[in-house]
């Protein structure tokens, strides 16, 4: 097993190669899904959205086994006890397609209630099928990550990109919203097939169930946490598929296209990280303070370089949906909302991973559930207000998260610190990027206009040359994120040090 102690080029080769594998597949889910979007419509895709969460939600079916196995199992690595990392992976696998069956049970039962369209019928039948082979996947996706194998887990999430768009795209095209659900199937069940043919599981046995029990009591509290941030990340289509109706939909899942985007590499340089901290944290004997390089630093990184991001997809965005996808047009002020609160949730980093390695979960559900509160307030006062879509996209995504991540950073941070000055420090570091580019976005639309400029071409030479200057303006980001990064670097040799004494 690749170590924490394999060095820091290790792990930033593992978050490159991850990250880049990830960003490959996003963007083809990127252009698939523009594609899907067209050919369904915004009523058919808001369908899709609505049936998906089915997906979302299903993924708990685990009953935390899973959620504990990723905690516990590099820990018991970390500590040299490969009996115990065995029988936590045979419990795994049996208790997780266990569960995964039992859901699926109920979803295709609820696809016959009497209110369900047709359409919601056959995406919920659908979906029971995908539930089942997702959490398959699941399960192997949760043993390659404890063992840092990263190279197989980057070129599946390839491969499953391609399969996933090239089979939604024809099928969509020649089948309609049936072809999506088919192409859904499909995809999982290949790329199950492919990782468990190369990375074959260890023989599954009847597992112990003490050990079963163990990772359920370990787990149930991470599941619960995990379910309430689902919750907090999927509740606004839920508010909006319910008060404004399926075509709104459309548009706002539109716009988590693109807001999924950008909390796509701080997502994967988490997981990449997990591993390697719980690993650390076992083999240290629980001290925490060998953990601050890896949970306060890359917040701080994360908002330097998410701008970067940002912004090029702020400006085209307008541009892109009016030449590409007209009939998304209305829901261009939720998107461009939704990218700029996404922000927020992006910076997390490890500061939430954190509070699950030290088994601070009760806070973390208390803190889930607190901002799940104010996520549901504000879309109904926006709702009522007359703000539509765009209202949800302002209060369940951009305050919610922003109030989210400073109790998360915040309450990590004060396992390291509680001195008022280390914290006004800390926070100014981690908010001045959001506000420098805010104000860069704000000056270029304003004064970033080609003169004269007119017609396609003139939009696509306007866009052009905004983008460039705010590239050019984000050079001092890019300054200050490789300042945090040779910090980071200096401090992690310090706790090596301090370990090796």
């Amino acid at each position: 097993m690749k170590t924490l102690i394999s060095g820091h080029s290790q792990i930033l080769k593992d978050i490159a190669g991850y990250s880049t594998s990830a960003v490959l597949g996003q963007a083809l889910g990127l252009i698939s899904g523009f594609v899907v979007a067209r050919l369904l419509g915004p009523s058919n895709f808001g369908v899709w959205n609505a049936v998906s969460l089915v997906l979302a939600y299903g993924a708990y079916s685990e009953a935390g086994i899973l959620s504990a196995m990723g905690r516990d199992l590099p820990f018991y690595l970390g500590q040299g006890d490969f009996h115990k990392a065995q029988e936590l992976e045979n419990a795994g696998v049996v208790i997780t397609l266990a569960g995964g069956g039992v859901v699926a049970l109920v979803v295709l039962g609820l696809s016959f209630w009497p209110g369900c369209s047709s359409l919601m019928a056959l995406g919920l039948r659908g979906m029971a099928m995908v539930l089942v082979l997702q959490q398959a996947y699941t399960y192997h996706r949760t043993v390659l990550r404890s063992y840092n194998e990263f190279g197989a887990l980057s070129r599946q999430q390839v491969l499953l990109a391609v399969l996933n768009a090239t089979l939604a795209i024809a099928l969509v095209a020649g089948l309609g919203f049936a072809g999506r659900v088919a192409a859904a199937i499909l995809a999982q069940a290949a790329i199950l097939f492919y990782a468990v043919r190369l990375r074959p599981w260890k023989a599954i046995s009847i597992p112990n169930w003490q050990v079963g029990w163990h990772l359920a009591r370990v787990g149930l509290p991470i599941l619960i946490s995990g379910f309430i941030l689902s919750l907090l990340a999927t509740v606004d289509r839920l508010i909006v598929i319910t008060f404004l109706g399926e075509t709104q939909l459309g548009y706002f899942g539109l716009a988590l296209i693109l807001a999924s985007i950008v909390s796509l590499i701080p997502t994967m340089a988490s997981q990449v990280l997990y591993p390697r901290i719980t690993y650390r944290y076992g083999e240290t004997n629980k001290d925490i303070h060998a953990l601050r390089p890896f949970v306060l630093i890359p917040p701080i990184v994360f908002s330097c370089l998410l701008p970067l991001l940002i912004g090029p997809l702020y400006l085209a965005l307008p541009l892109m949906i009016k030449t590409f996808l007209p009939a998304y047009v209305p829901g261009i002020g939720a998107m461009r909302i939704l990218l700029l609160g996404i922000f927020f949730f992006s910076i997390l980093g490890l500061t939430d991973y954190l509070l699950v390695v030290i088994g601070k979960l009760k806070q973390l559900m208390l803190f889930g559930c607190l901002a799940l509160t104010l996520d549901i307030v504000l879309d109904l006062v926006f709702i009522r207000l007359g703000f539509g879509i765009e209202g949800i996209a302002l209060g369940g995504t951009l305050i919610t998260y922003f109030c989210y991540a400073c109790v998360i950073i915040g309450y990590a941070l004060s396992h390291y610190t509680r001195q008022l000055g280390d914290w006004v420090r800390y926070f100014s570091k981690l908010f001045w990027p959001y506000a420098y580019m805010v104000g860069l976005l704000f000056l270029l639309e304003r004064w970033g206009n080609l003169p004269g400029a007119s017609g396609i071409t003139g939009d696509v030479l306007t866009v052009g040359l905004q983008m460039v200057l705010f590239g050019l303006g984000c050079l001092p980001l890019v300054y200050a994120a490789s300042r945090e990064l040779k910090l980071e670097w200096s401090l992690a040799q310090l706790v090596r040090l301090k370990g090796a004494l």
